[in-house]
């Protein structure tokens, strides 16, 4: 564990939601996911260190973009300075409750991914619902929003189809990794919008 993410952990618990970072076997799961045989764009919600960034980065083709959504100061400064020499990164520092107006403001519609931690099980009601329509009405019919989570619950959300699971053992709480689309029900409310 990092010395800046204990910092934040002790700061700021409930934002950051995780007591240790992802195991490596949880951020290759989850990046293994996303296929780069042609370029897509990816963004990734809450990437605190970066611990699944690096892993995506790693396997992102050169014509890749990756957005990195970050509210937490300190962890927005230590993506940029980390990712500062690799143009197909670009961070930033905002409330994913922001994500429609972020992804209009960079000209990127229909995303390819949208990956997130962020722990919706722990977050109040409202604000978890308003978040998850904002990733709903973000995504494109093709889109997939990759989360990983201690809870099931995402995968019973009316916005979402649940097409892949898969349980990782070996992380710090265990944790399923969820691949979504946006379902029938999203497609329709975006459509009447």
């Amino acid at each position: 564990m990092s010395l800046l993410f204990f910092k934040r952990v002790l700061a700021n618990p409930i934002r950051v939601g995780y007591i240790v970072p992802s195991s490596g076997f949880l951020t290759r799961q989850t990046a293994k996911r996303i296929d780069f045989s042609k370029p897509r764009v990816v963004i990734e919600l809450g990437p605190g260190e970066g611990c699944h960034t690096r892993q995506i980065v790693r396997r992102m083709n050169a014509e890749s973009r990756l957005i990195l959504i970050e509210l937490d100061d300190q962890f927005a400064a230590h993506l940029e300075k980390q990712f500062a020499h690799d143009d197909r990164v670009t961070v930033v520092h905002t409330d994913a409750l922001h994500l429609g107006v972020t992804l209009d403001n960079l000209g990127i519609s229909n995303p390819d991914y949208i990956v997130s931690g962020i722990p919706f099980t722990i977050m109040d009601r409202e604000l978890r619902e308003k978040l998850l329509s904002n990733i709903a009405l973000a995504m494109g019919p093709d889109s997939v929003f990759i989360t990983y989570q201690v809870s099931l619950m995402i995968a019973e959300h009316s916005f979402f189809d649940l097409f892949r699971s898969e349980h990782c053992l070996l992380n710090v709480p265990p944790i399923t990794v969820m691949e979504l689309r946006k379902s029938a029900a999203a497609l329709n409310v975006a459509a009447a919008s």
